[in-house]
């Protein structure tokens, strides 16, 4: 038996980006400090709230429930996962405290022992199991992270331990289980009570806790008293104010109005940063955004639609159009931090450039001499993504494409998406959480939500995903990810168009902050703002 002993755990705790609106009424009005932690003289003083400025409503304090950043980052504040990833990308054992692999399909958590939900009442092994469980029973985003696992034959050993048995060898499983959307809910409370998923089911071992939630508006957390880890979280209250529009958000940074401000549009950074006691922080992230065709739709379920297509777009172009010098234009079908990634390929691929001519002469000769109308959805708010699908506009339309531009909340498109399933494309960005292609390559696997972006369900596709997964060696795994990348690339259903920065404005008094690229999760229970 091989065993791997927990590391010790340093640096801080991962809490994410997302992007979801809507939901429902305040759930509590009990009132959230706004003034300083004593301290003792001579020592600096620090405010009892984290003022943090977010993109997008969540929505749902359900874990799970949605696939997209700035849920991760709100969720994260209250459930945790079994791992999580450190600044720099190595992963720990969290609420896991160590784990031992008796074979290759057999994977032995051990809890750490002490840990308790907000409740009171003890983390146990059966929660792990019921958490993880409910995601597959409700075919539930995250189904994608743990589709190896054979729930028929995984159990709880005891208490404080539990066996999770895969279909196959998984080489990468301890990396997907700190994915946020895993985090571990408890069960006795969500079975007993309500199961009000914006009230009294909102019960997590994280290191806070709900106090309101104001739909449209903000979310007001106070910490864990029972939590786990002593001395945190650093600040007692956490506000989470969810502002959609980019401008407004750069608007709120320059006037101070929080003391973080996640996701600002670049061309505002000069800005922020000429305000006194303000800055821009920004770090490359696992995240990239992708044009995703639906290949079951008409035009582009043909495939010389779609040859076309990438012959009437300027990748180069639009990245330094849209991102400037933030970010970077795509140099493979996953950010160049990943394991797995395939810059070679990928430029020979696209060394044909822009040639609007050839998309004309390749649409004629798909039965479409006068060319064809397709809708790309975006979400609103999001004033960059817009100007990239704008600037996608103009250059298709001398190559054929009549690109109509619809808006619409996250929310929404999702739901037009996965539920209705009625797209012609989507302007969407997928992350390499865990630092490596499977995580992204998972995420397009069948039975999983992200599927029908593109509706590609090749199974050659699917075999190069599940083979690669089994590989144990990192050299032979590596070459298994390329090949299903190429793969995947040469469909033309996903074509990267830019590989994201991570940024935030950071006032110059914020302690202990850190933007993340792991799940775009940040590091907010180690905050804490000096008076």
């Amino acid at each position: 038996m091989k065993k791997l002993l927990a590391l010790a755990l340093t640096g801080a705790m991962l809490l994410s980006l997302a992007a979801c609106g809507g939901g429902s009424e305040a759930s509590s009005a009990a009132a959230v400090g706004t003034g300083s932690t004593a301290a003792a003289e001579g020592e600096a003083t620090y405010a009892d709230t984290l003022r943090v400025v977010i993109p997008q409503d969540p929505g749902t304090l359900e874990p799970g429930k949605i696939n997209t950043q700035t849920y991760f980052q709100v969720v994260r504040q209250i459930y945790e996962p079994l791992f999580t990833f450190m600044p720099d990308g190595t992963l720990e054992p969290w609420l896991c405290e160590s784990y031992e692999y008796e074979d290759d399909t057999n994977l032995i958590i051990h809890l750490r022992e002490g840990v308790k939900f907000s409740d009171g009442t003890p983390l146990t092994a059966e929660d792990v199991l019921w958490s993880l469980q409910r995601v597959v029973d409700q075919s539930l985003p995250p189904i994608a992270y743990i589709i190896d696992i054979d729930f028929e034959k995984s159990e709880v050993i005891d208490d404080n331990t539990l066996r999770l048995v895969t279909v196959r060898p998984a080489a990468t499983l301890t990396k997907r289980l700190a994915f946020p959307g895993l985090g571990v809910a408890s069960k006795a409370a969500y079975e007993n009570g309500t199961q009000n998923w914006l009230g009294d089911a909102v019960v997590g071992t994280g290191p806070y806790k709900l106090v309101e939630y104001v739909a449209g508006d903000r979310l007001e957390l106070t910490a864990n008293e029972n939590y786990w880890r002593e001395g945190e979280p650093a600040t007692p209250n956490l506000q989470l104010r969810f502002i959609k529009d980019d401008t407004s958000r750069s608007t709120e940074a320059k006037a101070k109005g929080a003391d973080i401000v996640i996701t600002l549009n670049h061309r505002e950074f000069d800005a922020v940063n000429a305000v006194d006691g303000m800055h821009v922080e920004t770090v490359p992230s696992t995240n990239s955004v992708y044009l995703m065709l639906n290949c079951k739709k008409a035009p582009l379920d043909d495939p010389k639609v779609r040859e076309a297509f990438t012959y009437g777009i300027n990748l180069q172009q639009t990245a330094e159009l849209v991102y400037g010098d933030f970010g970077s234009a795509p140099s493979g079908m996953i950010a160049p931090i990943v394991f797995g990634n395939n810059p070679d390929s990928f430029a020979e691929y696209w060394a044909h450039g822009y040639d609007p001519e050839k998309a004309k002469e390749l649409l004629a000769e798909a039965g479409y001499p006068d060319g064809v109308t397709v809708e790309i959805l975006v979400e609103t708010g999001d004033t960059a993504r817009n100007e990239m699908a704008q600037a996608f506009q103009a250059q298709l339309a001398p190559a054929g494409f009549n690109l109509q531009i619809t808006q619409l909340d996250a929310v929404v498109l999702y739901d037009r998406v996965n539920a209705q399933n009625q797209h012609d494309m989507v302007l969407s960005g997928l992350t390499c959480s865990d630092y490596e292609a499977d995580n992204f390559l998972n995420q397009l696997l069948e039975g999983s939500n992200n599927i029908k972006m593109t509706n590609f369900d090749d199974p050659h596709f699917f075999e190069l995903i599940e083979t690669g997964a089994t590989i144990m060696d990192d050299a032979e795994r590596e070459k298994a990810w390329q090949a299903a990348l190429d793969y995947l690339m040469e469909a033309n259903v996903m074509i990267p168009v830019w590989h994201k920065d991570l940024n935030g404005a950071v006032a110059d008094n914020v302690e202990g902050f850190n933007l993340s690229p792991a799940f775009e999760e940040h590091y907010y229970q180690f905050a804490k703002v000096r008076q």
